[in-house]
C-alpha cells in the first residue's frame, strides 16, 4: 500500500478513503462540476481529475464543511475582522482604570482553532496532602 503526506494513504486508495468518509459532500462538489462520482475512471473524469477537484475545492465547498465543520467560514477576511475587534476592545480598555493598572484585560475574540490562552486551567485530581509531602521527601533526599 502506498504512503501518502502525514501517513496517510495516498494516490487512489487515499481518493477512496476520502470518499468512503465524505462521499455525500464530495458527490455534492462533482454535481455542482457537472459531473457525479459514478463516473470516477471514466474519460469524462479520471482518478486525477477527481484528486484535482478535491485538491483545489473552494473554501466553500462540501468537503471542507464536512471536514472542518468549525472552521470552514473563517478564512482572512474573518481573521482581520476578530483582529479588529479585538484591538477596538483593548482600544477600550486601555481608557479604563483597570487598562492603566494592566488588568482584567479583555479575552480576545473566539477563533475556531485557536486556544484561549488567557484562561489559567488546572487539570489532574487532588492528591492527599501526606502524599505530596511524602514525595517532596523522597526529592529532597535524591538531592543530598
Amino acid at each position: 500500500m502506498a504512503a501518502g503526506i502525514g501517513s496517510r494513504v495516498g494516490g487512489i486508495l487515499g481518493l477512496l478513503e476520502l470518499c468512503e468518509q465524505h462521499g455525500e459532500a464530495i458527490e455534492a462538489d462533482l454535481i455542482r462540476a457537472g459531473v457525479r462520482l459514478r463516473d470516477v475512471g471514466s474519460p469524462c473524469l479520471t482518478w486525477r481529475d477527481l484528486a484535482v477537484l478535491i485538491r483545489q475545492s473552494p473554501q466553500d465547498s462540501a468537503l471542507l464543511r464536512a471536514m472542518n465543520p468549525d472552521r470552514y467560514r473563517w478564512g482572512q477576511v474573518e481573521h482581520l475582522l476578530a483582529d479588529l475587534v479585538d484591538v477596538a476592545n483593548l482600544l477600550l480598555w486601555s481608557k479604563t482604570k483597570d487598562g492603566s493598572r494592566g488588568r482584567n484585560r479583555p479575552s480576545p475574540y473566539p477563533r475556531p482553532g485557536v486556544n484561549d490562552t488567557t484562561k489559567r486551567r488546572v487539570r489532574g485530581d487532588a492528591v492527599p496532602l501526606d502524599q505530596v509531602h511524602e514525595r517532596l521527601a523522597a526529592v529532597r533526599a535524591r538531592q543530598e
